[in-house]
């Protein structure tokens, strides 16, 4: 405020106001502690500026020159960070879990950092050394400045490898009993290793047999296909050592573990659903306002059994589920959380704890300017350079709240329901001029929620002022999945979850889209579903009992479509099958591996 009013007092041509020659008075007195008139004015108008314009002279300025020495020896051993440039530049350190934001341009005393004030000396140099290394005019982008190779545990590799195979040879119909007992044994072998997210991907198979074993309805057979195929990729790019990918984003860090939470605020962001065959994952999202880490809360909800008779409960009366002191999942989404305690797992959720007395929830009143970046980014050109910089996320950290962002919009335009595609789409445009493509697929179960976003957006495009949502590239177009719409009418702000009711329609006007039997799919993505539908029923009943002639037709369907990577290994394991089948006694060791390459190529393909 002060620098504002600075700034604005050099730019008066009237007479002054009364109590100008006061403010006058508190600006000489605090000028120590105030940026110069340049540095306000360049504030004030948000300008994109870069920390790397910082010389070294201003950091031994400000930090001693022992410590600006050892930040000097850390930066040399290789850093691994995420960086933003904007009006709030910010560099977020992936190996040690510190993000560093500059709060005012040039003037290091407003660097602030979520680590023990101690600490500044050491992150503040190394964030401004990382940003000299991003090209001038890029506006967000991965530096990975590595300079020693990491071993490869071959080991424990080679024995995870031969339980993958087992597993796509005999399928969870036929796998060994001590089978999951061995993978777990790999998976604490991982963890001993420092391969957090193969580690992570292991539980998540062990799991998916569990359920299986125990007729749960939870188990899904295409997220066994990508676990399957993200697991040889990691695997692969771990045993060569590749650096086309941060190793450390393959592997995870020593900061990606389970990690004791003593106090906090969380401002709920927004609610997202991922509906599965049998059933429904619902999660909250909250932003640590301290440190600006991003967690979920999670329930998943098993679909009543097809026999019964009983409809599948609507998306807003599961959200409705009390968790915590009888707040329901919809509200934690859209309220602030303060905790005393509670645990966060490497996957960024966030495990609530069971003493009524550990928390409090409290309404928001939607105030997102003060949201933390780089969750919370100031344009879609910054997003954009952002994912152009990642590697796919198959090779990503395995974060639930990954590519979950929230977006502040100047307005939204041209909502419509595109009836082919089943699903709400609208031009979200910020206030440089950029766009982006807001998507929501409609699901019967959300209905109501579709309703009351396409109404507001039709009614109220002007006033939207934030979204939040999963963001992904699609091509030169970034695409944002919502999971909360914020909308200021020049009196209040309110909230909106598209997946759930927010008894908008009376007050909006929405109206029920309109609906067909399915939406249309091209032939290439028919294509990708009924490659996925086939591994799933593979790795069910693994490959010794499988037949090739659905693959064979497969592979021609591919040949007709134009397909020539992705046929080779389909029309090699039709092949093998075939061979198989009329051999009396063969190995399926070649059908193993065309399988567990193409559970690696239909992973890829989701991207």
């Amino acid at each position: 405020m002060l620098a504002y009013q600075r700034a604005g007092l050099d730019r008066q041509t009237t007479s002054e106001p009364a109590d100008a020659g006061s403010a006058r008075q508190d600006g000489n007195r605090l000028q120590e502690d105030l940026p110069d008139a340049e540095t306000a004015s360049c504030f004030v108008a948000g300008e994109i500026w870069d920390p790397g314009q910082i010389s070294d002279d201003d950091l031994l300025a400000r930090f001693r020159s022992a410590a600006v020495t050892k930040a000097r020896k850390r930066f040399e051993q290789g850093v691994l960070v995420e960086l933003s440039r904007g009006t709030k530049p910010t560099a977020r350190f992936l190996d040690e879990a510190c993000t560093v934001r500059f709060l005012v341009p040039r003037d290091l005393r407003y660097a602030s950092a979520d680590c023990a004030e101690s600490q500044l000396p050491l992150w503040v140099p190394l964030a401004v050394w990382a940003f000299r290394e991003l090209p001038i005019g890029q506006l967000a982008g991965l530096l990975c400045l590595q300079h020693a190779d990491l071993p490869a545990p071959t080991a424990v590799l080679d024995d995870l490898d031969v339980l993958l195979d087992e597993f796509c040879r005999d399928g969870l119909n036929g796998i060994a009993g001590s089978w999951s007992a061995r993978l777990s044994r790999v998976e604490q072998s991982l963890r001993g290793e420092g391969l957090v997210w193969p580690a992570e991907l292991v539980a998540d198979l062990r799991h998916q047999q569990e359920m299986y074993q125990q007729h749960d309805a939870r188990f899904e057979p295409q997220q066994v296909v990508h676990l399957v195929g993200e697991l040889t990729a990691r695997m692969r790019a771990i045993a060569c050592g590749t650096r086309a990918a941060p190793q450390l984003m393959i592997r995870g860090t020593p900061s990606d573990r389970p990690t004791e939470i003593a106090a906090g605020r969380m401002i709920g962001v927004g609610l997202g659903i991922r509906p599965g065959q049998r059933h429904a994952t619902l999660s909250a999202y909250l932003q640590d306002a301290d440190s600006g880490s991003v967690v979920a809360v999670e329930r998943t909800f098993a679909d009543p059994d097809p026999q019964s008779g009983d409809a599948p409960r609507s998306f807003t009366d599961l959200a409705a589920t009390v968790v915590v002191r009888g707040v329901s999942l919809a509200a934690l989404a859209s309220s602030q959380l303060l905790l005393k305690s509670g645990k966060r797992t490497p996957s960024g959720v966030l495990i609530l704890p069971r003493t009524a007395g550990s928390l409090s929830v409290n309404p928001q009143s939607f105030q997102w300017e003060q949201l933390k970046p780089p969750f919370a980014a100031e344009s879609f050109a910054q997003l954009a350079a952002r994912f152009e910089s990642l590697p796919p996320s198959y090779l990503r950290p395995r974060r639930r709240t990954e590519n979950v962002h929230a977006v502040a919009v100047a307005a939204a335009e041209s909502a419509t329901f595109d009836v082919a595609h089943q699903r709400l789409t609208a031009v979200l445009r910020d206030a440089r001029g950029g766009t982006a493509l807001l998507v929501h697929p409609f699901h019967t179960r959300g209905r109501e929620g579709v309703g009351e976003l396409l109404g507001t957006l039709q009614q109220r495009g002007a006033q939207v002022r934030f979204v939040c949502g999963h963001v992904r590239a699609a091509g030169r177009t970034l695409e944002i999945y919502p999971i909360s719409v914020i909308v200021d009418d020049g009196t209040r702000r309110w909230g909106l979850q598209p997946w759930v009711s927010n008894n908008l329609a009376a007050h909006e006007g929405g109206s029920e889209p309109a609906v067909q039997a399915a939406c249309e799919q091209s032939a290439v993505e028919q294509f990708s579903r009924q490659l996925g539908e086939l591994l799933s029923d593979l790795l069910l009943t693994g490959v010794t009992r499988s037949d090739g002639t659905r693959w064979g037709e497969q592979a021609e369907l591919g040949r007709q479509l134009g397909f020539v990577r992705l046929v080779a290994p389909v029309a090699e394991l039709a092949d093998s099958l075939n061979s198989q089948a009329s051999t009396l006694r063969s190995t399926p060791t070649a059908a193993v591996q065309h399988a567990r390459e193409l559970c690696l190529l239909s992973r890829i393909i989701t991207e």
